[in-house]
Formats: C-alpha cells, sequence, structure tokens
C-alpha cells in the first residue's frame, strides 16, 4: 500500500465492532430455492398439489443448558443455549488478542443422540478494504487486525466461500441447490435486538451432500447490513461489512423437514454471559490502546500528526460509546432470556418453538373436513382439501373447486383447540 494507505488501514484499528450475538430460524424446503425468482401466476390448477406432511403432534420435550467456556479466560461462561435432556453440544472459543477488529471466533454444535440431525452456531464475519486508489490487499485473506479482504463481497458469495465451505469441506458430493432471501431475519430475534431490528438482506441456502453414506439436507443462513464507509482525509476511504446470524440445521435422510421447529429453537435461545461481554470489552479496549500508542509513536515525525492524533482519539471515544451501548443491551437480553428458562415448561418450550417455526416459514396450521392438520402457506387466504391429500388454494372468495374438480373439495379451517 502507498504511505497514505497505510495510515488509513493503521488507523481502522480504532474502530470497533459491537459484539452481536448470533442466532437462527427455519427455512422451508417446499420454498423454490433458486438465484432469482420468477412471478408466476395463482392459477388454480397450478396449486392443486399433494398434501405437505401433516404436523406432527408436538411431543412435551425437557431441556437443559448447555454453557460454552472461554478456556482462555479461566473457564468463564461465554454462552448458553437450551437443549434436550439427551443431545449433547460441544463448542470452541478462540482468541488472538492481536486481531482488533475479532479477537474471538466461536462456534457451537448441538446433536442428537443419533447423529441425525444438529445445530451449527457460526461467529461473525468482518470484511474490509480501502477505495480503488489505495486498495492492494491480497483478495480473500485474513489481514492483521482479523478482518478478510475481499472487496465488495456480495451475500451469497461470502456465504458459500468463508461459511459453507470452511465448515463442510470434508463432506462429500457437496453442492449448493439454490437460496433465497429472508429478510425478516433479525426480526424474528426481538431478545437479540429489542429496540429495532438492523437493515440489510437475510438469505437462506440449501446445501445436500453425503456424510457417512447417507444423504444429508442442511441449511444456511446469515444476514449482512448495508456496508460501512469511513473517510480519512484527504481522499482515503474504508469500507466494512459484516456477516452474522450465521448458522445452519441440519438432518440425515430426510429428516430435516420433521425436526425443523426443534432445531430453530434450539438455536434461537443462545444468550450471551455479562460478564463474559464485559471482560470480552474490556481486552479489546486495552488492544485499541496498545495500538493507538503504537500509531502516536511512528506518526510523530508526520505532518499533520495532531489532527490525526485527535481523530484517533474521537473514533475511539465512540468506540467507547458503542460498546457501553452494546453492554447495556446484553443485559436486557441476559435477563430476558433468563426468564424465559426460569419461567418455560416443556409445554412452553414447544409452544414457542412452533409459532417460530410458523413465523419464519410463513405458513399456518389448518383442518380439513376429515381433522387432518397440515402447514399451508399464508400467501393465499382460502384453502380447499379433498380429504385424501389433494388440495386448491386461491384469492377467490367466490371460487368452488368442485365445479371444476373431481371430488368433495370443503373449505379448510384452523384447528380446533
Amino acid at each position: 500500500m502507498t504511505g497514505k494507505a497505510n495510515q488509513a488501514r493503521q488507523l481502522s484499528c480504532s474502530l470497533a465492532i459491537c459484539i452481536l450475538c448470533v442466532a437462527v430460524s427455519g427455512c422451508d424446503s417446499r420454498r423454490t430455492y433458486s438465484a432469482s425468482k420468477t412471478d408466476a401466476a395463482k392459477s388454480m390448477a397450478a396449486n392443486v398439489n399433494q398434501a405437505p406432511a401433516n404436523a406432527a403432534p408436538t411431543a412435551k420435550i425437557k431441556f437443559r443448558l448447555y454453557n460454552a467456556v472461554d478456556q482462555q479466560l479461566g473457564g468463564m461462561t461465554a454462552n448458553r443455549i437450551a437443549i434436550p435432556e439427551d443431545w449433547k453440544a460441544t463448542s470452541r472459543l478462540e482468541w488472538n488478542i492481536d486481531h482488533l477488529y475479532l479477537p474471538t471466533h466461536m462456534h457451537i454444535r448441538a446433536e442428537a443422540p443419533d447423529g441425525g440431525s444438529w445445530v451449527d452456531i457460526f461467529g461473525m464475519e468482518m470484511f474490509c478494504w480501502l477505495d480503488r486508489a489505495h486498495d492492494q490487499g491480497q483478495w480473500g485473506v485474513r489481514d492483521r487486525l482479523g478482518s478478510i479482504h475481499h472487496p465488495n463481497v456480495s451475500l451469497p458469495e461470502a456465504m458459500v466461500r468463508y461459511v459453507i465451505v470452511p465448515n463442510r469441506r470434508n463432506a462429500r458430493n457437496l453442492r449448493v441447490l439454490g437460496y433465497r432471501p429472508v429478510n425478516n431475519l433479525p426480526k424474528t430475534f426481538s431478545h437479540i435486538f429489542p429496540n429495532s431490528a438492523p437493515r440489510g438482506e437475510g438469505i437462506c441456502m440449501r446445501v445436500q451432500y453425503e456424510l457417512d453414506g447417507s444423504p444429508v439436507d442442511e441449511e444456511f443462513y446469515g444476514f449482512m447490513p448495508p456496508k460501512e464507509t469511513v473517510r480519512y482525509p484527504p481522499a482515503s476511504m474504508e469500507y466494512h461489512s459484516y456477516l452474522y446470524l450465521t448458522h445452519s440445521l441440519g438432518a440425515k435422510a430426510g429428516k430435516l423437514e420433521s425436526m425443523r421447529s426443534l432445531l430453530g429453537f434450539i438455536a434461537t435461545s443462545l444468550e450471551v454471559n455479562p460478564a463474559w461481554q464485559q471482560r470480552h470489552t474490556q481486552i479489546r479496549q486495552a488492544g485499541l490502546r496498545r495500538e493507538s500508542q503504537n500509531q502516536a509513536q511512528q506518526m510523530a515525525g508526520i505532518k499533520r500528526a495532531g489532527q490525526i492524533g485527535a481523530q484517533v482519539h474521537a473514533s475511539n471515544e465512540a468506540f467507547l460509546k458503542r460498546t457501553d451501548a452494546s453492554l447495556a443491551q446484553s443485559r436486557a437480553q441476559q435477563n430476558a432470556a433468563r426468564s424465559s428458562y426460569s419461567d418455560g415448561s416443556s409445554e412452553e418450550f414447544a409452544k414457542r418453538a412452533d409459532s417460530f417455526d410458523q413465523y419464519v416459514r410463513g405458513t399456518e396450521h389448518m383442518q380439513d373436513q376429515n381433522g387432518n392438520v397440515s402447514d399451508l402457506y399464508t400467501d393465499y387466504n382460502y384453502h380447499w382439501a379433498d380429504g385424501f391429500g389433494k388440495f386448491v388454494h386461491t384469492d377467490d372468495p367466490n371460487l368452488d373447486p368442485n365445479k371444476f374438480l373431481n371430488g368433495n373439495y370443503q373449505q379448510m379451517t384452523p384447528p380446533r383447540k
């Protein structure tokens, strides 16, 4: 890089990222997964189909807490999740105090006793680059501050290159089937974003592969807010982009659909220990102060050093304000999550999981004339069933499919309590 670019790059260490918790949601494989979605007419004929799987009766499940500990901070609990009593979970939390942008990387995995279904929760990633006149970094490589140099990375490419491939590199016949937007992803986690959900793009990517001789279906989720721009006088620009809420829901042998509600609820139970987060912030602040001192020594003889030092100080002050706000938010989340753990019976867990599942998938429970309950999309206002696995979905209140189709079609209703 040029001298000015180096200055800009060094100053960038004074900027910090608020700690964001990761969480997950469900995604329905019956949706169309593709890079571009075509507009199809809602004709009656196009919407006569075989019945989706009936909603299985909700079984009562007893949960326990799994603590993900930070061994480098003396075994302090960093995060915890709720998992069924007979499930197992593992976690890894690694520190690199020289990575001032992202000093920690986390991974939590919860797995069923038979290994047939699981939830993976991944850490946040940051991407950083300079304007065209100054950017000379090596593409796709993590730099000394912990960010990845990948100019203008798109959400789908970030998911494939930096989440799916690194974490499934040993999978046999791995293929990405497609993806769809999930832009309401942050809104499903009011305990993480209690004030307002961030703007940006969300995504669900569907993959298939083979594991131990069994076919696997897995869905990966992520969210990317708009890129940030940091201006350095006289003409240098630095850009930041973040990838968070990254997680996956997976199952072998076609079991993903039946396990979706449980998997989604396990992942959304994630909470951060405020004491650990406070210690994390203190360590980052110490790193920022150390870097600021190094900058001051290196720039002592540079013209306008006073102006540069003022800018570093202002950036540090802004960082401290953001981290204070993050700590306050984390305490509120911790209290809310702790209440949910203490108040929630197994039955309440199941109800919350089902509500979460229906919201994200855009479906509702509907009952046919035989008492069978199915999950049907809320894209249509009226659903008709013949009682033998065929449906007609329409927005026309006057349409009667019995006039056009063989069978005894009756309008479906919400399940009786």
